[in-house]
């Protein structure tokens, strides 16, 4: 079939995959709307090269609970691996992904690899995706990705996948719809008019094709209607054949045909030769999903019902066969079989939960839940805790929380106490997410109680070990060591290498946030995350990674927190663990903050701000990092946020929190001239700071009392005054902190004053600039530099470098979401970077802008 104005998206193609054939791989995303395009464009291309080249092709299924890697699941069977070699591959999912690189590593002479309609992909897919696109460059494989661009909303999965990519490591084009005049060209030789077709179908190929098509009369008056005007012209066996696949979204077997009715051979032969339905795979599909879409929504509830409860009744059998868990929760949900969800939506959800599918894993509990009467007392219990566990990794806290006491009151009705301490140890843990240490601490010392007595089990090591993480957590070193202790002992003893590797954990940041044990804390925590890793103990594994990239950010390792905080995210973002993704990427701003990459900085820390019910822990962080890059610029807001960081962080009643949200209001105190901390609390504070024993002279605490609190005693003795700081300056300069390197050589000679002001001013910190240049002309020092952000010098407008990359992106035509892609930062942002571009230059358009900057001479 001739392409229609697609010469140049194919020589898109043609030109990848010339490239992959020098060893270069390739990923392409082709996006675009329903029936733009995407499939027959592909098709064509693998045509074309078919002959000489291999090609395979997965796709995704519009399943309510999408089969965990059901593309991969198509392309190992083309590899030519049986089912078996599959499903057993699926249990350990890095060996099936490290399985399917090894095969194309195998394809010397080039090869095309296609995952059609991704928008659908499970999270394993997604993860999948990832996996062979940072890749991709190590294989002689082009990779096709298509997907509608109109189902990926914000919060889409997918987001994630497309912010993986290395930037030169693929290519996103979007097909776009027939033009006016090629409409006006095909309507013609039908006899139709030309400008009612572009009218209704603004050019969509499929609309096109379909209502210029001999099989459907005249112009209707929309597409839809197109359609069914198709459908209802149809005879009853066709009719009632079309409207049972409109209910199968991934196909229906050719082998099931005639157990449905044999008479409907002939109705199926019509369909093939009018090319309404098509054949791939032994699987019969509508030519265009649209139809299905159509004629399904045009059913009515009551014969959508009886058509999927017809569904189950003659194919459960094979579905439980095929292992095809998920068809057999799609169809019960549309038939409302409720006791069939509350049997297999728990296993589904399990799967899930092991292939790092966590979000798929906590709708399917939820899923099973509400079939609750289908449900024994005590199973329905056990989906209570593992919904609220699931919960608890995807960044629903509220929800784990209600169902993880709703699991409780029943273990505590049945008297089962090992249950009863799991219960009380779990809420303890969601409960200090929620910044409530109180309560925290006397859930997990009420779940010590319950178990001190019992048996040697999982449940009183795991209690232990909480014990032992909130310790660690209110810096109280000895207490946490005892703790992990009892909780490593009495694993090791009974084999439970997840609670090992959690008090490991704890005993470790315990360890690496003293400077005396730091090495002997880093490799408590690599152990933790080896037995995490080998074992799949996500939780455990995201802890670890968060740890490590925590601790070596408060212990100004920024090299080794850089690395970790990475990887974790990573680890988190494909596994759908968003508590503790977010709590990374809270650190990673903060690691960007202290190492002068503040535009980095507040990208990450304002993002998670709009996080909707974010956790308390996590909001402290980025209240203060946010809080901070105001004050120093001299932005509006500065003093809210901060104090809102302090309130959260004086209730969570941990030091590693309190320290940097007093440490900020004493910067704002000593920046403004004014006094915002009462002296009970700054007493109270110093007291906790040395009961840990911990305190020196570079910490923040330290720095800021110098300057705002001068006179305050801090230790005893006959030196009893908080340090100068002269001598901090090389401290400062060795640990890769330029903010503080330049206020401490601010405290020297006129040289040092200079230097450090030129600092200031390359890090745009514009309120301190003029506090310092002020105390610089009090002391006579003459010639003081006015004042311009270095980043802004070479533009008349005064623009930020963040601001400077988003209007050179603006100038290629990129729209937001691209930009937000390419700058991983979130559309939102990119938004208000535009704003302030547009301001700041005085015009009111992005492309007037782009023509402003260009005649000022920043861009060139």
């Amino acid at each position: 079939m001739e392409l229609i104005e697609r010469a140049e998206f194919l020589n898109i193609l043609r030109s990848r995959f010339r490239q992959t054939l020098s060893g270069e791989g390739h990923c392409i995303f082709v996006t675009g709307e329903p029936g733009i395009g995407k499939t027959t464009l592909v098709n064509a291309f693998c045509k074309e090269i078919r002959p000489d080249y291999k090609t395979y092709w997965g796709t995704c299924d519009a399943l309510y609970s999408p089969r965990p890697l059901a593309p991969l699941y198509d392309i190992m069977m083309q590899l030519g691996k049986g089912v078996s070699d599959v499903h057993a591959n699926a249990e350990d999912r890095t060996a099936l992904f490290f399985n399917v690189l090894q095969e194309l590593h195998k394809e010397r002479d080039g090869v095309l690899v296609v995952f059609e309609d991704i928008h659908w992909a499970d999270e394993a897919t997604l993860d999948f995706i990832k996996f062979l696109g940072r890749r991709i460059g190590q294989l002689k494989c082009l990779l096709i990705l298509t997907y509608r661009d109109d189902e990926v909303h914000t919060r889409h999965p997918l987001r994630n996948v497309l912010g993986q990519f290395y930037s030169d490591s693929f290519t996103k084009f979007q097909l776009t719809p027939f033009s006016r005049q090629i409409v006006e060209e095909m309507a013609a030789a039908k006899g139709y008019s030309g400008e009612e077709v572009y009218k209704i179908t603004n050019g969509n190929p499929f609309y096109v094709t379909e209502i210029l098509a001999s099989y459907s009369s005249g112009v209707p008056e929309n597409v839809r209607d197109s359609i069914l005007s198709v459908y209802k012209g149809q005879e009853d066996d066709t009719k009632t054949l079309w409207e049972m696949l409109s209910i199968f979204p991934a196909g229906f077997e050719l082998n099931y045909l005639e157990q449905i009715q044999p008479r409907y051979r002939e109705a199926v032969k019509y369909c093939f030769g009018s090319r309404i339905l098509i054949v791939r795979d032994r699987l019969i599909f509508f030519k265009h999903q649209l139809y299905s879409q159509t004629i399904e929504a045009s059913l009515s509830p009551l014969l959508r019902i009886t058509l999927n409860k017809q569904i189950l009744s003659m194919f459960l059998d094979a579905f439980e066969q095929n292992q095809e868990i998920e068809r057999i929760i799609h169809h019960a949900k549309n038939a409302g079989a409720d006791e069939l969800i509350a049997r297999y939506a728990p296993i589904a959800a399990q799967k899930s939960a092991s292939a790092g599918a966590h979000a798929d894993a906590a709708r399917l509990y939820c899923l099973a839940i509400e079939c609750e009467k289908f449900i024994s007392r005590e199973k329905l219990a056990e989906y209570y805790e593992l919904y609220a566990y699931e919960c608890y990794l995807i960044h629903q806290h509220k929800e784990a929380i209600a169902y993880a006491e709703r699991a409780l009151g029943f273990w505590q009705e049945q008297q089962n106490a090992e249950k009863v301490g799991e219960g009380l140890r779990f809420l303890s843990r969601l409960w200090w997410y929620e910044g409530n240490r109180t309560q925290a601490e006397k859930l997990g010392a009420r779940a010590v109680n319950e178990l001190e007595n019992a048996p040697a089990s999982r449940a009183k090591a795991m209690a232990y070990s909480n014990m032992a993480a909130l310790k660690m957590l209110a810096d109280q070193t000895d207490e946490c060591l005892m703790w992990g202790q009892k909780a490593t002992d009495l694993a090791r003893e009974i084999g439970d290498q997840e609670t090992l590797a959690h008090a490991l954990n704890s005993i470790g940041s315990a360890l690496m946030t003293d400077h005396r044990s730091i090495s002997e804390g880093m490799s408590c925590l690599q152990e933790s995350l080896r037995i995490a890793l080998k074992y799949a103990f996500h939780e455990h594994a995201a802890r670890a990674y968060t740890a490590i990239g925590s601790n070596a950010v408060s212990m100004k390792l920024y090299d080794v927190a850089g690395e970790y905080l990475d990887l974790g995210i990573a680890y988190c973002l494909e596994r759908d663990m968003d508590s503790l993704r977010l709590y990374m990427v809270g650190y990673k701003a903060r690691l960007c903050l202290e190492t002068g990459a503040w535009d980095e900085a507040y990208d990450l820390a304002n993002g998670i701000l709009q996080t909707e019910d974010l956790l308390p822990v996590i909001k402290t962080s980025v209240l203060i990092t946010v809080g901070l890059l105001k004050l120093r610029r001299g932005e509006e807001g500065a003093l809210d946020l901060l104090t809102e960081a302090k309130e959260i962080a004086f209730d969570t009643m941990e030091l590693h929190r309190i320290v940097p949200a007093l440490s900020a209001l004493l910067e704002y105190e000593w920046l403004l001239g004014t006094t915002l901390v009462e002296p009970a609390d700054l007493d109270r504070v110093v007291g906790m700071v040395k009961q840990t024993k911990k305190i020196k002279e570079d910490s923040k605490l330290y720095f800021w009392l110098q300057r705002a609190r001068k006179d305050y005693i801090l230790t005893e003795g006959s030196d009893n005054q908080v340090n100068n700081g002269n001598g901090l300056a090389s401290h400062w300069e060795k640990a890769g902190c330029p903010y503080e390197y330049a206020l401490t050589l601010f405290d020297g000679d006129e040289a040092d004053m200079r230097k450090a002001l030129h600092m200031i001013q390359e890090l745009g910190a514009e309120r301190v600039y003029q506090k310092l240049r002020q105390s610089m002309r009090s002391e006579g020092v003459r010639k003081i530099p006015r004042g311009k952000r270095l980043s802004t010098r070479s533009n008349a407008a005064q623009l930020t470098s963040r601001e400077l990359d988003v209007l050179q992106l603006l100038q290629t035509g990129m729209q937001n979401k691209e930009i937000a892609e390419k700058l991983f930062i979130s559309a939102k942002t990119v938004d208000h970077h535009i704003s302030a571009i547009l301001v700041k230059l005085d015009v009111g358009t992005r492309a007037k802008a782009v023509i402003k900057a260009s005649g000022l001479g920043i861009l060139k």
